[in-house]
């Protein structure tokens, strides 16, 4: 899933929105084609492996274009335990959005994945007692409705794996909460390699903690699901880089409505790499919930959100 955050710098007097807008629809292309690489890869290689390779890959080339600012420079921060927060999140995210697509089709999962702006407003008035109008509710009411089409409760894709992608949803809201209150202390760059570089560390705990099972199960993977995992890994920190030349070029409120160009691409990958097109239902929830995510974002506007209440929290 696209992952926004960060500060934008924009060049005064020219008009970058367009070329933000077009990187953003890019990056959205590389995410899809990242979570088709897992789709493809399936359970030959073990999910801790493929979420250690893919931080480390992510962690080794944001730290050499962030270290051109200077050593020293590389681990500054405002906020060292948002920061932290933000990599557990994101990691959080990865692990429930790899098991999805090993269990769920690739359009079901993006699309349920997509429900985060939703959540953020449920947490916002169930947890935060915030004051949310009823223009929000209905977006929320609509979510729904595009979930049920999705998932159809009765049919084949209704299992209790669903939870996988909620999951993914669910953190990543709280991982796009944080990212909001650090784009005001740290620039994008530096917010990404932080992130990566904390799961990084903590996914190196837990290979460790796990090397009985997991080296053993790494001898077992071929060649080839090796090329996939380094395919993924690369793919994805392509992805990354791409949105920090989106958002040098375009505010984030107006790039984010354009990451639901995800559910597109995740059908066309479904359709070219597993002969799997969504059905009519499910193509209709998809749009439904792209309708409620965009419109989401599109009421929030410049209103203050319950990302400072959720950020000082943590502080």
């Amino acid at each position: 899933m696209a992952t926004l955050g960060g500060k934008a710098r924009f060049a005064v007097g020219t008009d970058t929105t367009g070329a933000g807008i077009f990187i953003m629809i890019a990056t959205t292309a590389t995410f899809a084609a990242s979570d088709s690489t897992i789709k493809v890869i399936g359970a030959a290689v073990p999910l801790l492996a493929l979420l250690w390779v893919r931080y480390i890959f992510q962690a080794v080339v944001l730290g050499i274009w962030q270290g051109r600012r200077g050593v020293l420079n590389m681990f500054r921060t405002g906020n060292a335990k948002l920061q932290i927060f933000r990599a557990m999140m994101l990691l959080a995210n990865s692990a429930c959005t790899f098991a999805g697509l090993r269990h769920l089709p690739l359009p079901v999962t993006t699309s349920l994945a997509m429900l985060a702006p939703l959540i953020s407003t449920l947490l916002a008035a169930l947890v935060l007692k915030d004051d949310v109008p009823r223009s929000k509710w209905a977006m929320v009411v609509l979510g729904f409705i595009g979930m049920v089409l999705v998932v159809r409760p009765g049919g084949s894709q209704f299992t209790w794996t669903v939870v996988f992608p909620i999951g993914a949803a669910a953190t990543f809201a709280c991982f796009q909460v944080v990212s909001s209150h650090l784009s005001r202390v740290d620039d994008a760059l530096t917010t990404n390699f932080l992130t990566a570089f904390f799961a990084t560390l903590v996914l190196c705990v837990l290979v460790w903690m796990d090397q009985a099972e997991t080296l053993p199960a790494l001898g077992r993977v071929s060649f080839n699901n090796w090329l996939l995992v380094a395919l993924m890994a690369s793919v994805a920190t392509g992805g990354h880089l791409l949105m920090l030349q989106a958002l040098k070029r375009a505010p984030l409120s107006v790039l984010t409505p354009f990451s639901y160009a995800q559910l597109a691409f995740a059908a066309f990958y479904s359709w070219l790499l597993f002969g799997q097109l969504p059905d009519m239902w499910m193509a209709i929830g998809m749009c439904v919930i792209a309708a409620s995510g965009i419109g989401t974002v599109l009421l929030h506007g410049r209103k203050p959100s319950a990302a400072d209440t959720i950020a000082q929290s943590i502080d």
